[in-house]
C-alpha cells in the first residue's frame, strides 16, 4: 500500500488552492510549487507532478461518466421503470463498492456519503418495486372485472364468475 500524498496532508486551505489551480487549468506544476510555498506549505515538483496527474485523470473520468450519464438519462426518461433504469441503479451501486474498496477514496465523510447514496438506491428500488405490484394489481382487479362482466355475459353462474375473479386476483 503506497503512503499518502504529502499535497493530501497539507493544510486544508492549501490543499484547496492547489486543487483549485488543477481544476481550473490555471497553473503549471511550477505555479503550483509556488502557490504551496506562498501559502506556507512544502511540496516538492515531483509530489505535486504526481499529484496533478491523478487529480486530472480523476476529473477525465468524471467528465466521461457525465457523457455517459447524458446517454443513460436520456433513455432512462423514455422508459424509467425498463431495463435501463434497472441497468443505471445497478451501474450506481457497482461503483459506489468500487470506490469504497479504493484504499484512496478519501475520507470517513466520503464513505459516509456512498453509504448514503448505497441506501437511497436500495430505497429507490423497493419504491419501485412497490410500485409495479401495485400497477399488477390494479391491472388485475381491471381484467378481473372485465372477466367476470365478459362470464356472466356468456350465461356463466355468479358462483362460477365470482371463482374467475378470484383465480385472476390469486385469492385462495
Amino acid at each position: 500500500m503506497s503512503r499518502k500524498s504529502s499535497i493530501k496532508q497539507l493544510d486544508p486551505r492549501i490543499k484547496a488552492e492547489v486543487d483549485a489551480a488543477i481544476r481550473e487549468d490555471r497553473a503549471t506544476i511550477d505555479d503550483i510549487v509556488a502557490i504551496v510555498h506562498a501559502l506556507g506549505g512544502d511540496a516538492s515538483r515531483s509530489a505535486v507532478g504526481r499529484y496533478k496527474q491523478r487529480a486530472e485523470e480523476q476529473m477525465k473520468r468524471y467528465r466521461e461518466a457525465q457523457e455517459v450519464a447524458k446517454v443513460w438519462i436520456g433513455k432512462l426518461q423514455t422508459d424509467p421503470e425498463g431495463d435501463v433504469g434497472r441497468l443505471l441503479a445497478e451501474m450506481l451501486r457497482t461503483t459506489a463498492f468500487q470506490t469504497i474498496g479504493d484504499l484512496d477514496a478519501g475520507t470517513p465523510q466520503d464513505i459516509m456519503f456512498l453509504g448514503k447514496a448505497l441506501k437511497d438506491l436500495a430505497s429507490a428500488d423497493t419504491l419501485t418495486a412497490n410500485r409495479i405490484m401495485v400497477v399488477r394489481r390494479e391491472a388485475a382487479k381491471e381484467a378481473a372485472v372485465v372477466a367476470v362482466k365478459e362470464a356472466k355475459g356468456a350465461g356463466l353462474s355468479d358462483e362460477a364468475a365470482e371463482m374467475i375473479r378470484k383465480k385472476i386476483l390469486g385469492v385462495a
